[in-house]
């Protein structure tokens, strides 16, 4: 519904893996899923999702939310509103949705003397835009003051934005210029832009590397960089190597910490925490008047059956644990879990006074140790694995055993998009849990953690294993226009233009594409800034030390015409060698302008002059690669004598009749 996030280069890949970007639900077929992007939208939109029987996913910021629902409240109390922030923003349409239209909108303090149904005999209650500037909303509030009698504030600003916006004009102050990265249509990246200028720093903003002219950087000597919250890390990336390959400029990259879960407003309360109760333990050899129902005891296991258990608990005889008072999967035998010896902690079930006859249950105590277990992984962060036994279009579930599940959201699945989790299903996956709570059972799982950290790990392995002068085999993941980025075991390395070929190329395209296997040679490493530099021509043989092996001075050879200059043209002899036939050799006669003989693309006899591998010149000249045509004598016409009895032949002779 819109698009999901301002960025254009984001919504482009989306779109390549299918997703379909709408303004209007009668654009969305009935019974579809639709989903709710992180501006938010009006109750209204909601409501009409139902009408057409969609599937809603709400991906509104949970900030966003917070914004709606206090506007929502203070309109039923029907308290004056008053909204900072720009009007036509997808977030404030969505708001105003929320509170009925009513709420007041201001983007700056001079739009005050707009506000004419303004009752300014009443309070008014003050909120902002989640990606507003402070400092904006604090100078609203202070001219508020004085037309109205109280201004109550609601500062609904992202802790991560504001944060961000600190970093940035932190940032400000010390670089010679910042580079701000992100759409032109991202309210929060125009305003990081705005902070760099009122910092005092030379700003320029950009939506992607292939817009930076690097030209502007020349004599700068730091580079500082910031980004909008919705432009995606690779992005980043690119423009610093373009930089750092075309500049050799130091950058200096600030980052700001996200906002710690705890501060996101949350959707539910979370519940008081239960307190635990020990379980008291039975001595062995207690006698059978002090067992009660309930009981937790510690016993022996004497002898086990497919379908039950013989428990040794200290009494004149022993207790019985039958098949459904343990945990087993379906059609596994008691034998598969319990070994006569083994000792184990037992619930006293019932008791038959008559027959002296114990039953005993293990369920609740099994529950309560695995649970104890998933507690103390989740709190260890520790990889656990389980085994998928459902999936959903929303995800994954995971059984945890005994009795535990524990659900997979699709987006936690794995680190690429993954359409269909149906491959997923009775396999085995390791996984992390991120939220558990007890009073629910509900434990949330992540496998894309897992991978993330392990993928992390290897590419911390590779960065210090490499070493300049390696061969190594790498996978092309992404051209531009300035190189290509090479995947060489779970890290991008950089093949800049000029390390792609011996030959001379106009783009990285016309030798590489997504997805080509390469060999390449490493020539630097910095780990501290996740840097590796790659090259591929030097993975290969240079031509220049086959050329003296090929050909030698006084050989007539073909070769094509690569670029013509003033002095003469370029003639390739080989991909990655090239000849020069100066304008004196490209013809019999006079030469005024290399085109007149040759054009680009051309394929031409020429003959060498002169070979020098180390120096990598080739001296070339067609002049001499073609014989001489022969020049047939024409007798001279007689002019007639003007009087003098001089004629013109006196005077030149066969002057004319010479090679020039």
């Amino acid at each position: 519904m819109g698009p999901l996030a301002h960025n254009e280069s984001l919504l482009k890949k989306l779109a390549e893996e299918g997703v379909i970007f709408v303004d209007s639900l009668d654009a969305v077929p009935d019974g579809a899923t639709v989903l709710i992007r992180s501006h938010g939208e009006r109750p209204e939109v909601f409501a009409r999702a139902e009408e057409k029987n969609l599937t809603v996913v709400n991906a509104t910021c949970p900030f966003v939310q917070k914004l709606q629902q206090l506007v929502a409240q203070l309109v039923r109390e029907g308290r004056q509103v008053v909204i900072v922030g720009d009007s036509r923003h997808p977030e404030i349409q969505g708001v105003l949705g929320w509170g009925r239209d009513r709420p007041l909108v201001l983007q700056n303090s001079g739009e005050l003397a707009k506000l004419h149904s303004l009752d300014r005999s009443r309070p008014v209650a003050v909120v902002a835009q989640t990606t507003q500037q402070v400092s904006i909303l604090e100078e609203i509030v202070e001219k508020l003051k004085r037309v109205v009698p109280v201004v109550n504030i609601y500062n609904t600003i992202c802790k991560a934005t504001a944060a961000r916006q600190d970093a940035a004009r932190e940032l400000a102050q010390v670089a010679d210029v910042m580079i701000v990265i992100g759409s032109k249509s991202s309210s929060n990246t125009r305003k990081l832009g705005e902070i760099c200028r009122a910092a005092g720093a030379r700003t320029i903003e950009i939506a992607a590397a292939s817009e930076l002219d690097t030209a502007q950087l020349q004599g700068v000597r730091t580079v500082g960089i910031t980004a909008g919250a919705s432009t995606p890390d690779w992005l980043i990336k690119e423009v610093i190597g373009k930089m750092e390959n075309e500049n050799k400029v130091e950058v200096t990259e600030q980052t700001v910490e996200e906002v710690p879960a705890e501060e996101v407003p949350a959707v539910e309360e979370a519940p008081a925490a239960e307190e635990a109760t020990a379980a008291e333990e039975v001595p062995m050899d207690q006698a059978m008047k002090d067992f009660a129902k309930g009981d937790v005891v510690k016993g022996t296991v004497v002898q086990v059956s497919d379908d039950e258990a013989l428990i040794d608990i200290g009494y004149k005889s022993e207790g019985v644990l039958p098949r459904q008072e343990l945990i087993l999967a379906a059609g596994q035998p008691v034998s598969a879990v319990l070994q006569p010896g083994q000792e184990i902690d037992v619930t006293i079930k019932d008791i038959d006074e008559q027959e002296g006859r114990v039953l005993l249950s293990r369920k609740k105590l099994m529950r309560k140790q695995r649970w104890a277990e998933l507690e103390a992984a989740f709190n260890e962060g520790k990889v656990l694995t389980g085994v998928v036994k459902e999936t959903v279009p929303a995800g994954m579930v995971v059984d945890l055993g005994y009795g535990y599940e524990g659900f997979m959201p699709g987006s936690l699945v794995d680190i690429r998009y993954i359409p269909d989790f149906s491959e997923f299903l009775n396999q085995e996956v390791s996984f992390k849990i991120i939220e558990m709570r007890k009073e629910r059972e509900k434990l949330i799982l992540s496998r894309k953690q897992v991978l993330e950290e392990e993928a992390e790990k290897r590419k911390q392995e590779v960065l210090h294993s490499l070493q300049p002068g390696q061969i190594i085999r790498g996978t092309v993941k992404r051209l531009t226009n300035f190189g290509a980025f090479v995947d060489v075991g779970g890290i991008d390395g950089l093949v800049h233009i000029s390390e792609i070929s011996w030959q001379r190329i106009d783009t990285p395209g016309d030798v590489l594409h997504v997805g080509d296997e390469v060999e390449v040679k490493v020539t630097e490493v910095i780990p501290e800034r996740e840097r590796i530099g790659l090259s591929l021509r030097q993975a290969q043989p240079d031509p220049w030390t086959q050329i003296d092996k090929q050909y030698k001075v006084g050989d007539v050879v073909e070769g094509k015409v690569t670029r013509t200059v003033d002095f003469g043209a370029f003639v390739e002899l080989i991909p990655g060698v090239e000849g020069l036939v100066h304008i004196s050799q490209l013809a019999n006669y006079h030469v005024k302008q290399t085109t007149d003989v040759v054009k680009q693309g051309d394929v031409v006899k020429v003959k060498i002059l002169d070979i020098n591998p180390e120096a990598k010149r080739v001296s070339l000249s067609m002049r001499e690669a073609a014989p001489r045509p022969k020049r047939e004598h024409h007798p001279q016409p007689q002019t007639q004598d003007s009087g003098t009895g001089v004629t013109l032949g006196d005077v030149f002779g066969d002057l004319f009749n010479r090679d020039k």
